[in-house]
C-alpha cells in the first residue's frame, strides 16, 4: 500500500453541498495525483467509508467520472483508473505547454509575494515528501505547483478553466514502477528553475525551463 499523508489544502478550494460532490472532488484528485494509480480498481464500499459517505455518492461520482473517461469499467463490472495511452500522454503535454506558458508570460507580470512564496513552499513541500517516501503527497505538491502558477496570471477565468479541466500529472506508468527516484529529484530541480526564473520576473527563462519540464515529463511516462 502507498505511503500517504494528509495533503495542504489545495490553491483551489472546494465546498461540496452533497455527498456526491465530496465524493467526485475526493476521487477525482486522488486519481490526479496518483494516490489511485491507472488501473487500479475502485471498491465502493471501502471508498464510501474512507469518506463518510453512503455508497450511492461513490456510485454517483464514479459514474460521473466514467462520463469524463478518468475511470473505466471492467470486463467484470467495477470500476478501474483510466491510463493514459501513449497519444493521450502527448496531447497533456500540448494542452499543459499551451495553458501554462500562456498564464506563465502574465505570472511574471502579475505574481505576487503571497503567491512566489506559496510556490516556494510546495517546492520544499515536494522535496520533503519525496525524502520521507510520502509519493502521493509529493504528487499532491507538484499539482500544487503548478496551480498556483496558473492562478499566478491574475486571471481568475484562466485559472478555473485549468482547474476544471482536472488536468493529471505525467506520471502515469512510471507511477507503477514504484516511481522513479531520479524522476522527483529532476522533478524538484526543474519546479526550482520555473520557481527562480519567475521570481527573476525573466518570462524567456521561465518559459524554457517550463516547456523542458513538460517534455521531459512527458518522455518519462512514455518510457
Amino acid at each position: 500500500m502507498r505511503h500517504t499523508k494528509p495533503r495542504k489544502s489545495g490553491v483551489f478550494c472546494y465546498h461540496p453541498r452533497t455527498q456526491t460532490e465530496t465524493a467526485y472532488n475526493e476521487l477525482s484528485h486522488r486519481i490526479l495525483i496518483l494516490e489511485l494509480s491507472p488501473n487500479q480498481r475502485i471498491v465502493e464500499e471501502a471508498w464510501a467509508e474512507q469518506l463518510g459517505v453512503n455508497r450511492s455518492a461513490i456510485r454517483e461520482s464514479l459514474t460521473r467520472l466514467l462520463g469524463e473517461g478518468m475511470v473505466h469499467k471492467g470486463a467484470k463490472g467495477g470500476f478501474f483508473v483510466t491510463e493514459m495511452t501513449d497519444k493521450e500522454i502527448h496531447e497533456l503535454r500540448e494542452v499543459r505547454e499551451i495553458i501554462e506558458t500562456a498564464a506563465l508570460s502574465r505570472a511574471c507580470e502579475r505574481v505576487t509575494a503571497k503567491q512566489l512564496k506559496e510556490m516556494q513552499e510546495a517546492v520544499d513541500d515536494f522535496e520533503s515528501f519525496v525524502k520521507k517516501g510520502y509519493l502521493s503527497a509529493a504528487h499532491d505538491a507538484d499539482l500544487r505547483f503548478h496551480q498556483i502558477l496558473v492562478r499566478a496570471s491574475g486571471n481568475s477565468r484562466l485559472a478555473q478553466i485549468y482547474e476544471r479541466s482536472r488536468i493529471p500529472l505525467f506520471h502515469r506508468k512510471v507511477a507503477q514502477m514504484n516511481a522513479h527516484r531520479e524522476d522527483f529529484v529532476r522533478t524538484e530541480k526543474e519546479h526550482r528553475a520555473i520557481y527562480e526564473a519567475l521570481k527573476a520576473r525573466d518570462v524567456k527563462a521561465a518559459a524554457a525551463a517550463l516547456r523542458a519540464h513538460l517534455q521531459r515529463g512527458m518522455k518519462e511516462a512514455l518510457a
